[in-house]
């Protein structure tokens, strides 16, 4: 990981960005930023309803916690675990602080944009394709600079793969999967590593 002239302009633009949007650090894998629906009114698949102008999470997962994939397949399921281990404290954590934290009270849901292959469906995520667009291009060609800054070997293995997909997770979703009142840490877990030689790659986002 270079640490040059760039990659330490990209930290500090990074770093300038989330404090304009307000975004905060929750934990070491993820930071929230709070904002309105403005789409169109939707079903989730649990029965919530999420109206025009309803709060959402919005999700960021922090650059500093997820460790290089390396190069060999032991370095990817050393990466794997390591985030595995990562989503279940922080999800855990978020299900608890959304039933408890006054700012979290009227959060609706969780949205999140990855622009890798999808995944999380097994713990609740719903997830579409973001269709192609001008402004859309145009933030892949930024993800992409992201990515080679600060995961080059991550880009040269995903450049041809990335296409935005919005990831939604329920307010009840996120109880029923990652409580620890709702679902047993095993169970959790065996979700998560199901897909965890995939996932770590594919959910690096540090926007």
């Amino acid at each position: 990981m270079s640490k040059g002239l760039f990659y330490r302009f990209m930290c500090w633009y990074d770093q300038r960005w989330r404090e304009w949007h307000k975004v905060e650090k929750i934990d070491e894998l993820i930071s929230l930023s709070l904002g309105e629906h403005k789409g169109e009114r939707r079903l989730m698949s649990d029965g919530t309803w999420i109206e025009p102008g309803d709060c959402l999470a919005i999700l960021h997962f922090n650059r500093e916690c997820f460790i290089p994939p390396g190069n060999t397949p032991r370095d990817y399921v050393r990466s794997a675990l390591h985030f595995r281990k990562l989503i279940l404290a922080s999800f855990g954590q978020l299900s608890q602080r959304i039933q408890t934290d006054p700012m979290l009270r009227d959060v609706k849901a969780l949205y999140g944009v990855s622009w890798l292959p999808p995944h999380g469906e097994k713990v609740g995520f719903e997830i579409e394709r973001i269709p192609d667009s001008l402004l859309n291009n145009v933030r892949k060609f930024y993800f992409r600079v992201l990515l080679k800054t600060f995961f080059p070997v991550l880009a040269a293995r995903e450049n041809n793969r990335l296409q935005p997909h919005a990831y939604w997770l329920t307010r009840q979703n996120l109880i029923r999967h990652f409580s620890r009142d709702n679902s047993s840490d095993e169970s959790a877990s065996s979700k998560v590593q199901s897909r965890a030689p995939q996932d770590a790659g594919a959910i690096v986002n540090p926007a």
